[in-house]
């Protein structure tokens, strides 16, 4: 028997309600241990246990993907199970939905022997969450596949009270990755426009990492600003941060350096010119961020407010893979200048 026909024999049978309930007691099994022994490929791993994933036990199922997480973990590509173990993922949700409404724990013998694949789910969901996070905290296509289902989400909102792990799920895919903020400086004539892959959707969180790519591309004192706080600045990427970076971040404290507006128009004898307004909040989402042009937009201007928040209560690390960064790039004068224009001129 070859070892694919193994541990797809496994994972296709079927579990038992004393194996649910013993969870991790499974990766002990003689079979699975006989194929973590025999893996001198993790991919390859992965690849032969996430083509049986699917058409495999509830149970057995969700803690195998749980063991492609450990590999990915250990260096394993991610892209060669992320796809199979979020299927996974999904049917565990629908399956514990019905659990919870069925009565849950207190009815789970009964529920067995009526619809075993509900008490099988409840038992494998957490597991399989952890092998999700560990996966999408490292997969910036799969989080946006999986925005993309749309029954994803409103699952994870309903069932985040019994299961603790999905407020981690729903943070994931709450992340702003592909969209883009424009950011004018009306006064000196500069435009940028800044890309975001796994930033929070706080503003405060893209205050932080904007700032830093700002006075790094357009120099030292850019609008009057103070130097960035390197340790403020790792935090907000989650890179390279260290057990004493972790545990002195409750102590850490962020500032603005520069004002991030509203955009504006100020209207005189000379015409109307585009100027910032309001300062924008760091509490708000980038949906409050006003729409010009099709692109979310804020001015750029001189520190106005003395803002300053504490990294870890606005946008807490989710998982220690989970990279956070911006793009920048300048546009062209004409196209500030357009931009610009296109602000004061008349509504309509």
């Amino acid at each position: 028997m070859s070892r694919m026909t193994g541990i797809a024999g496994f994972i296709t049978g079927p579990s038992d309600l004393d194996e649910c309930r013993a969870g991790t007691d499974l990766i002990g099994r003689a079979e699975v241990q006989a194929f973590l022994r025999s893996i001198t490929d993790p991919d390859a791993a992965m690849a032969e246990v996430a083509a049986s994933l699917e058409s495999g036990d509830v149970f057995r199922a969700g803690m195998m993907a749980f063991v492609c997480g450990v590999l990915v973990e250990r260096g394993g590509t991610v892209t060669v199970p992320v796809d199979a173990v979020l299927r996974v993922m999904e049917r565990g949700l629908r399956l514990a939905k019905d659990y919870v409404v069925n009565g849950g724990a207190g009815a789970e013998d009964e529920l067995f022997a009526d619809d075993p694949d509900l008490v099988r789910a409840h038992h494998a969901l957490p597991f399989v969450l952890l092998a999700a996070m560990t996966m999408l905290s490292r997969d910036e296509q799969a989080r946006r596949r999986l925005r993309d289902r749309p029954h994803v989400s409103p699952l994870a909102d309903e069932l985040e009270p019994h299961y603790e792990t999905l407020y981690y799920i729903r943070e994931v895919l709450a992340l702003l990755d592909g969209r883009e903020i424009m950011l004018l400086d009306a006064r000196n004539r500069r435009g940028f426009v800044l890309g975001l892959t796994g930033v929070q959707d706080r503003m405060y969180h893209f205050f932080a990492l904007a700032q830093d790519a700002l006075l790094r591309h357009a120099g030292p004192g850019y609008l009057g600003a103070d130097p960035t706080d390197p340790a403020a600045v790792r935090y907000a990427q989650n890179r390279g941060l260290s057990q004493q970076d972790h545990q002195n971040a409750g102590q850490l404290i962020d500032r603005q350096r520069l004002g991030f507006h509203y955009p504006g128009v100020e209207r005189g004898d000379g015409g109307a010119r585009a100027v910032p307004t309001l300062f924008f909040p760091g509490s708000a989402s980038i949906e409050d961020v006003p729409v010009v042009n099709g692109v979310p937009t804020l001015f750029l201007a001189e520190k106005s407010i003395n803002a300053q928040w504490s990294p870890a209560n606005m946008y807490p690390v989710l998982h220690e893979a989970l990279e956070s960064r911006v793009s920048l790039r300048e546009l062209p004068a004409e196209a500030v200048e357009g931009h610009l224009s296109a602000l004061a001129a008349p509504a309509g």
